[in-house]
């Protein structure tokens, strides 16, 4: 599933401090699309969303990179005495298109009992 960050930005763009600043700015509006499903850990975890700090983005191919990030998200339970934060870190491939940058984002959303079924 992807999830598209809208910015001025040309095809052939290999700058990739250039491409950090942008993502940076604008890693809000994909943010819970990284983050992905946090009810795989417990249906009491909610994402940090000002967590996310780009750690590397690096070439692969013809227009496409890998990012490498980190994020936070807590764990808060007063009934088991639990308030916790942990820091996970992945990584993403997106691609640069003409006035977007096009991630490619798995969809790790939890089945429900009908699903798995």
């Amino acid at each position: 599933m992807p999830s598209i960050i809208h910015c001025d930005i040309a095809v052939d763009e290999d700058d990739c401090e250039k491409l950090v600043r942008i993502i940076q700015g604008n890693i809000l509006k994909i943010a819970e699309a990284l983050a992905g499903d946090l009810q795989w850990y417990s249906q009491n975890a909610q994402l940090v969303p000002d967590s996310f700090q780009i750690i590397s983005i690096q070439p692969t191919d013809n227009n496409r990179f890998k990012m490498l990030y980190d994020f936070s998200w807590n764990l808060f339970n007063p009934c088991l005495d639990l308030n916790e934060t942990f820091t996970r870190r992945e990584e993403v491939l997106f691609q640069v298109k003409s006035g977007a940058l096009v991630f490619d984002v798995i969809d790790n959303e939890r089945p429900s009992p009908a699903d798995e079924l």
